[in-house]
Formats: C-alpha cells, sequence, structure tokens
C-alpha cells in the first residue's frame, strides 16, 4: 500500500535488490570475530560468580598461576586494591576509570571475580577451576516487587527509598526501598477524569527479562603494539562505542585505539557497549601478546546485557460511549544491579492517543541480576504489552470494537498529544492501523470456537545520530561508498541505492566499504532505527557533493554550464550499462564516467571525492499494527499462533526486501517475548541458561505471516526514510494477550503465556464462578 504523496518513480530507490553482503554470508567467506586469529595469540577466560549475592572473603590465585601456561592471573586486587567507581588507579600505564572484577561484594550471578590468560582455552579452564574464592552468602532478591519492599536486602548502598503511590497495588508498602532512577510525568487531572468513567479497568502486567539471543556470543582479539597502539577485531554494532568504552575503561585515548568490526551475528542492541574489550586489551598489554576471549553461550546468559523486565500497573477510566476519560500507570523496571533500564517507556500509557489525563511514575528498581542494555525498541514492548493490554481490556468492558475504540483516540496530522512540543506531522497512525485490519478482513472476521484475533499497536521514534560519508568516483567510473556504519540489517545495501539514485548510476555500479575507527570517518551505531535514517542522509549528501564536482568537471569539459548538463546511460555491444553525463538533447556530447575519472586524475582539481555528514534531527513518530490469530486447547492451556498480519509507515521503502524483512523479524520476536521466552530466576539464580532450555520459536511454531506497509515520506529522512527496525516488535506481545481472551475469555496478564499460565488462568476463572 502507497501513500499517493509517494509516487515519484526512481531508479533505485525502492528496487528490490541483493544484499551487498548476501554471498559471503551464504557461502560461508564472511568472517565473525570467533574467525580473527593472529600471530602470538593467547586465550582469556573469567572466574564468574556462582552466587546472586556475597561477600568475597578470600582469593587465592597461587594455585592456577603455577599451572604450566598460564600467562597471568588477575583480580581487582590485582589491578589496584580498593579501586572502585568513584576511584581512578594507575595501573601498567593505563587509568582504571571503574572497577572491572567485584572485590568487595559480587552483586549477581555470573559477575567477573577474576581473569586468566594462558597459551589455550584448554589451561584457562584449568586455571579457572584452580582459582579459590571464600564467600560469606548475602540475601539475594530476582524479583522487583520483593525488592522494594522494607525487609528486602540492600543491594548498593547508593540505592534510594522513596513514597509509595498512592493507589498503586504497593501502596501499603509505604516507602519503596532498592530504587536506582525514577521519572514522573503528569498533565490533565487525572482523579477528575476518573470520577467521569463509567467504568475504571485496572490490573498488573508483568513482563520478564529476555535476551536478545544473537547467534553470535560476544568475542574479541584485541592486541597492544609496544608503543601502545590497540587494534581490537571484534562483533559489535558500533565500531566507535568500542572504542569509547574501550577508551573510558581503561584512560586510553582514543586515537590509541582502533576497532575493526567483523561481520556481526546478530546484535538487537546487545552489542553497543563493552563487555569483555578493556579485559583483552588490558591482558594483551600485561602479556606482550594478542589475547583472544570469546563467551560461551552459559556466559552470554548469565554475564550478558539483556533486556530489562518490568512489572507496570496501568488504570483506564472509560466512559460507555468509549471515551477515554483518564489513564495511570506505574512502572516497576528491573535494572539489576546498576541503573539504566529503559523506564521512560512506561511513557506507552499515552502512547499515539489524545488521552488529556494522564499520569505515570516509573522506577527503575535494583535486583541481583546482571546490568541491562537495549533491545529492539528498548523499553517499547514492555510498555506497550501493559498500555495496550488494558486498553484492550477497557474496550471489552464497554463493549467497543478494539480497532474503533483506538481509531476515535488517535491524534492526527497536524495534532498534538499531552507529552508532544508541537504538533506532529507526517504521521499516519489511523491509516496504518486501518492497513493491518484491511489486509487481516478484521471487520470481516469471524468467532470460532476456541479461535480468538487480538490487535494492538506500537508506537516508536526514532533517533538520529551523528554520522559521515564519503563517496568516490573511482578510475572505471564507478562507485564507492565509504562508511564507518556496521551493517546488521542490509543498511550497506540501502546506502549504495541511496548513492546510485542521487548520481544517477545503476547499482550494480557502486561498491559500499565499511573502514575501522583508524580509517573511516565517523558513524552512528546500527541501531535505534536510526542507520539508513542517520547514515543515509550522510551518503545522500556525500552523493550529492560528488556529483556537483561531476557536473562541474564534465561542464569544463563539454566547454558549457552545469544546468546545461544531464546524466545518461548507454549500452555497449555486451550488454553493460556505461553512465555519462552529456549536454541536453545533444548526446554525441558526452564524457563516460570512467573518462571523467581519469580527466580528474590530470586536472587541478583532482580525484572526485563527495563527502557528507549528519547530526541529530527531528524524526516522526511512527506505528506498527499488528494483528494475530490464534487457537488456545482450554483443556491444556496449548496455544497455537494460526496468522500474523502486520502494517507499518516506512516513510520510503529504498528496498522492499530489507522493510519486509525487519517487519517480519520484528513480529516473530515479539511473537516470542509474547508466547515463549522468558530468563527464569530462582533466589537470583538463572534457571535457564542453554537455548536448549531457554524457548524460542522456530520455523515450525511460526504462523503465515502477511505484511503491509504504508510510505508517507519523512520531512527529513534521505527521500522520505523512516524507522522501521524496531516499531515491530513493539505491539505484538499485547496483540497475543487480547487474542487469547477472545479465544477463551481469559486475560492472562504475566507474559510469556505459557500453557501452564494459560491453564492457571482457565482454572482460577472457573473456581471463582462456582
Amino acid at each position: 500500500m502507497t501513500d499517493v504523496a509517494a509516487s515519484t518513480e526512481f531508479r533505485v530507490i525502492g528496487k528490490s535488490v541483493p544484499r551487498v553482503d548476501a554471498v559471503d554470508k551464504v557461502t560461508g567467506a564472511a568472517r565473525y570475530a570467533a574467525d580473527v586469529n593472529v600471530p602470538g595469540q593467547v586465550w582469556a577466560a573469567f572466574l564468574h560468580s556462582p552466587h546472586p549475592h556475597a561477600r568475597i572473603r578470600r582469593i587465592d590465585t597461587r594455585k592456577a598461576e603455577a599451572i604450566p601456561g598460564v600467562l597471568k592471573v588477575i583480580t581487582q586486587a590485582t589491578l589496584g586494591s580498593g579501586a572502585t567507581q568513584e576511584t581512578i588507579d594507575t595501573v601498567h600505564g593505563f587509568r582504571l576509570s571503574q572497577s572491572l572484577f567485584a572485590h568487595d561484594v559480587v552483586r549477581y550471578q555470573g559477575e567477573k571475580i577474576a581473569a586468566v590468560c594462558a597459551i589455550a582455552p584448554e589451561i584457562c579452564k584449568d586455571a579457572i577451576a584452580a582459582i579459590e574464592v571464600e564467600y560469606e552468602l548475602l540475601p539475594a532478591v530476582d524479583d522487583v516487587e520483593q525488592s522494594i519492599r522494607p525487609e528486602a536486602p540492600l543491594i548498593r548502598p547508593d540505592a534510594k527509598e522513596v513514597e509509595a503511590i498512592p493507589g498503586s497495588p504497593w501502596t501499603d508498602l509505604g516507602t519503596w526501598r532498592n530504587v536506582a532512577q525514577e521519572t514522573h510525568f503528569e498533565a490533565g487531572d487525572v482523579e477528575a477524569g476518573f470520577r467521569e468513567a463509567d467504568v475504571i479497568v485496572e490490573g498488573i502486567y508483568r513482563i520478564p527479562r529476555v535476551h536478545q539471543t544473537y547467534i553470535e556470543p560476544h568475542a574479541c582479539v584485541a592486541r597492544v603494539d609496544p608503543s601502545g597502539k590497540v587494534t581490537v577485531w571484534t562483533s559489535t554494532q558500533s565500531i566507535f562505542a568500542i572504542r569509547s568504552g574501550i577508551a573510558s575503561s581503561l584512560g586510553i585515548p582514543p586515537s590509541q585505539i582502533n576497532v575493526i568490526g567483523q561481520t556481526i551475528g546478530g546484535g538487537f542492541g546487545g552489542k553497543f557497549g563493552v563487555l569483555v574489550h578493556p579485559y583483552a586489551v588490558l591482558l594483551s598489554q600485561l602479556t606482550g601478546r594478542p589475547v583472544k576471549i570469546v563467551y560461551s553461550r552459559e556466559e552470554e546468559m548469565l554475564d550478558g546485557r539483556p533486556a530489562p523486565g518490568a512489572v507496570i500497573w496501568v488504570k483506564t477510566g472509560i466512559k460507555k460511549d468509549g471515551t477515554i476519560t483518564a489513564r495511570q500507570a506505574v512502572g516497576l523496571w528491573d535494572c539489576g544491579h546498576v541503573p539504566g533500564a529503559s523506564i521512560h517507556a512506561t511513557s506507552r500509557i499515552i502512547g499515539v492517543y489524545n488521552f488529556q489525563n494522564i499520569r505515570y511514575d516509573a522506577y527503575a528498581i535494583y535486583t541481583n541480576k546482571p546490568g541491562t542494555a537495549a533491545y529492539r525498541a528498548p523499553g517499547a514492548p514492555q510498555g506497550a504489552f501493559a498500555a495496550e493490554a488494558n486498553l484492550n481490556q477497557a474496550a471489552a468492558a464497554v463493549g467497543i470494537d478494539p480497532v474503533e475504540l483506538r481509531l476515535r483516540h488517535m491524534v492526527g496530522e497536524g495534532e498534538q498529544r499531552v507529552n508532544d512540543r508541537k504538533p506532529l506531522t507526517r504521521v499516519a497512525f489511523k491509516e496504518t492501523l486501518l492497513a493491518a485490519a484491511k489486509k487481516a478482513g478484521w471487520f470481516e472476521r469471524e468467532k470460532r470456537p476456541n479461535r480468538g484475533w487480538g490487535v494492538a499497536i506500537g508506537e516508536w521514534t526514532h533517533g538520529a545520530g551523528p554520522g559521515s560519508a564519503v563517496v568516490t568516483l573511482q578510475e572505471d567510473g564507478t562507485l564507492k561508498v565509504f562508511s564507518g556504519a556496521m551493517d546488521i540489517t542490509g543498511t550497506d545495501t540501502g546506502m549504495g541505492q541511496i548513492a546510485a539514485e542521487v548520481v544517477g548510476v545503476p547499482w550494480e555500479n557502486v561498491r559500499v566499504i565499511r573502514g575501522d575507527t583508524d580509517s573511516a570517518p565517523y558513524a552512528t551505531g546500527s541501531g535505534g532505527s536510526v542507520v539508513l535514517y542517520s547514515m543515509g542522509n550522510a551518503v545522500k549528501r556525500a552523493a550529492e557533493a560528488l556529483r556537483a564536482k561531476m557536473f562541474d568537471l564534465a561542464a569544463q569539459h563539454l566547454e558549457t554550464s552545469p544546468d546545461q548538463l544531464e546524466l545518461a546511460q548507454t549500452a555497449d555491444e555486451s550488454g553493460r550499462v556505461i553512465p555519462r553525463i552529456q549536454i541536453r538533447g545533444r548526446p554525441d556530447d558526452a564524457v563516460t564516467l570512467q573518462e571523467l575519472a581519469q580527466i580528474a586524475l590530470r586536472t587541478t582539481g583532482g580525484p572526485l571525492v563527495g563527502t557528507g555528514t549528519f547530526a541529530s534531527e527531528p524524526s516522526h513518530p511512527v506505528i506498527a499494527a499488528q494483528i494475530v490469530e490464534v487457537e488456545v486447547d482450554p483443556e491444556t492451556g496449548v496455544l497455537e499462533v494460526k496468522r500474523a498480519v502486520g502494517a507499518l509507515d516506512v516513510g520510503r521503502a529504498v528496498n522492499p526486501y530489507e522493510v519486509e524483512g525487519q517487519m517480519e523479524g520484528g513480529l516473530v520476536q515479539g511473537l516470542a517475548w509474547a508466547w515463549m521466552e522468558e530468563m527464569q530466576f530462582a533466589d537470583g539464580r538463572m534457571l535457564n541458561t542453554h537455548l536448549s532450555d531457554y524457548r524460542l520459536p522456530t520455523a515450525q511454531d511460526l504462523p503465515p505471516i502477511e505484511s503491509v506497509y504504508l510510505e508517507v515520506p519523512s520531512e527529513r529522512g534521505p527521500f522520505g526514510v523512516k524507522g522501521i527496525g524496531e516499531p515491530p516488535i513493539v505491539p505484538t506481545p499485547a496483540a497475543v494477550h487480547a487474542a487469547i481472551y477472545d479465544a477463551i475469555g481469559v486475560w492472562v496478564n504475566d507474559l510469556p503465556a505459557t500453557p501452564e499460565r494459560i491453564w492457571r488462568a482457565i482454572q482460577q476463572q472457573r473456581t471463582a464462578a462456582q
């Protein structure tokens, strides 16, 4: 489905072309971080805490150090006794700006206690097993509702106590402890709004932690030269973020660090920051050898940085005619042992609606778990699940179709939400929802036994990051696009299409090259739905600058003015396309791009190079709308998703193949979160640390997926591009939640909706009805 405003024809934009990295990946030629080996390389591994909360009484590394082949064993005491995040010690030429190891108290299972460097990975394992640690066990808490209680163990000395929010399910506690961060918002008169309501609908929605479960675990190789120059080969979503992380951790000037990004086997937000990199660099400096670290899957689960879980209470007031009079929410976000959860996502109770009476209060709560990181639309699936599920319950309470309820309250072009600074433009909220409803046949759906339909929407406003790119005309007349952006989702292909479109050459005449931090211009990280928006703008500007130089030089050569020229394409005897610049209407007065590149080498101007830069500029919120159909066995609770339909406003589909892939991939990850995926804990210990017991859907589990996208071009994105990578995951859990209710008449507010949870909900309803 295409908006009328996006009907302009392009040569390359909007065409489905193969990914530039497709051949390397399918043939196995792609080189991942674990594939990197350098001369003289040794290995490193970690001793992780087996306890979620304990005081370290003693660490003895002497037996480990005595094992033949062990080169170095380091702990925090080795690096600087008593060093904390508030102190900076100078160690072996590095300035430690943070504690790299637990040295007094362990706050989560999997926390790093020591690192071993040896000549073989097997020796590393033996040395790790030989390290003796004496612990004093402390009480642990892995649930935010328990962590805020007065009797809960204090997880960090800097934790705050706050007054309980009146009216929330946890008001009777008086005060809440173990609070790391908080944020608040209020508009209108919430209490007056609730008094106006005919029906009040409230619920507690529990969303578990989930891991990004990228196929490739964290891995890196680090080499420190005698001069102090640091080189790191790694799997990352941003080579510049890794450079900054190493620099800040070890006190090394960024100019002394070169990060070389390898082909990345998935990230989804979990491979932005440093996790193993500073340790490899430090051990390389201490041993004088290149050091390699490759995490196991268990280490990824225990010491990775997953998406935060949350417990969110939502209360909605609604009139019998469907008017929403007020909404309130309190979110308790599980940030683990350090601040950083996406607590702002509690604002999803506002969503894309014109609700006027709103209040939300959100808190990041310390637990004895690892810290958290981004995962595709950070915080939005959790916040949207609570907000959209409660909205579906409100629709059911007053007997209004949930699509109709949303259409009544969605803001439109030129309108403003209570949390907006100015009216919205270039939005297609209603159109996107209606596109999904039409595709699914929502208004013609038939009710069948134990089959149900659910709908939800998810909003995401992508950011923008600083980026720069270089586009050059090569000696054979082709283009080279050079950047430092990591390609996870086909963005190299999209940047190549943008350059080809601007200059006017065939897609096949463009090569996209990625550099390292020493060679490439600065690039934003690959995440947050910002890459093609930000880097695409940088490439577009670089290509425009190059085209202008090309036309200036061609005008000199053809003795005319640039405005009299046009770029045309001809073919030789073999059918190969030959781009050329010619005087408009005079094809005999022309110069091919290959000839022009050669001419440039002999002129005072030199080779033809265009550069482009981009920084943060406002973007447009977009929504993904999703409808799912499920079947539930009421005797066993087994859920089967039968069909899924998604719609998305993409602004401009640069490569439709990639757009559809992003829509389908996000929807599938949302299904997993709704249906089967969760990190399970008991007394602070993770129970499912392997993919054999951490459930993920396979191709056999998935339903037919249908996608439809709209094109309502952005004002600032290249050729109208909007961010598309993250919205599709956001609404899926709430759509599944509603479909289960439609099938069996039971709301299952705790994710994932496993057969056990569905069955228990059915039994509770039956018991209550007796």
